[in-house]
């Protein structure tokens, strides 16, 4: 009987240690890919909050709209208070996990980074751009959606 139970022990932990090894494979059996993300084309603003709170509706911000074009560069219409002002080019930090959208103005030396969020929603990409434009006090989340033009 003592056997039998020393027996039992036995494969069990034989079997706990040759099952773990199973979950040590680092390969993906579906060969999934995450895809490049394409940010390019026209972007309106839907909304904009300042330290949290929804300022959309003090501010006509309809007339805003980000160029990001393929080419790698960027214009702006009807200016408003932004990371940037004149065109340039823009890039992202990853092309499959964007976090960081960065401007570079013509002329100038150094880039301007926000932070970047790309989420799909009701089948549209929106971007919600972090920018602090002037005061660092003040946060401002921008969301937009790609447009047709």
């Amino acid at each position: 009987m003592k056997h039998k139970i020393i027996y039992a022990i036995m494969v069990l932990a034989g079997g706990i240690f040759a099952s773990c090894s199973t979950f040590s494979d680092n390969t993906d059996p579906y060969g999934a890919v995450e895809g490049v993300k394409d940010l390019s084309g026209a972007w309106k603003i839907v909304s904009v909050t300042r330290n949290n709170i929804d300022i959309t509706r003090a501010v006509d911000f309809s007339q805003f709209t980000l160029h990001l074009l393929a080419d790698g560069t960027y214009h702006i219409d009807n200016y408003l208070p932004f990371v940037v002002r004149q065109n340039g080019t823009w890039g992202i930090d990853d092309p499959q996990y964007p976090f960081n959208l960065s401007f570079k103005e013509n002329g100038q030396a150094e880039n301007m980074t926000v932070e970047l969020k790309y989420p799909i929603s009701n089948g549209e990409r929106r971007l919600f751009i972090t920018l602090s434009p002037g005061c660092s006090s003040n946060k401002y989340v921008y969301q937009l959606i790609r447009t047709s033009n």
